[in-house]
């Protein structure tokens, strides 16, 4: 359910979600090498990692931006609760995929140089 509050979109309740959760199951790839040196498998871990941590603090300041133009309180509630809209969605989808494009898009060659273009 949403609530409006000032014209901003907000999430009416917290959902309890106890009954749609299982606990949590080990993989059995914990110590399995898949870049043939668990040295790279460990530093691409973190290279992820610290991507989804960046794009998450990017969202973030996207929707403390957002509630403070629509001069809404920014509290920890506030911006939990707050509920893009589909063309809030729409825009920070594309500089998702843009910063994922910037920021991983050169493992794609698989570390092969790229052939010159004639």
């Amino acid at each position: 359910m949403l609530a409006q509050r000032g014209g901003v979109q907000m999430a009416a309740a917290k959902v309890d979600k106890t009954d749609h959760t299982i606990g949590f199951i080990p993989s059995e790839t914990r110590d399995a090498v898949f870049l043939g040196n668990p040295v790279l498998d460990h530093m691409m871990h973190a290279i992820l990692a610290l991507g989804a941590e960046v794009w998450a603090g990017r969202r973030r300041l996207k929707v403390v931006e957002s509630l403070l133009a629509a001069k809404q309180p920014v509290t920890p509630e506030t911006i939990e609760a707050y509920v893009p809209t589909p063309d809030q969605e729409k825009a920070w989808e594309a500089e998702r995929n843009q910063m994922i494009q910037l920021s991983f898009g050169g493992l794609l060659n698989g570390g092969a140089p790229k052939a010159p273009v004639r």
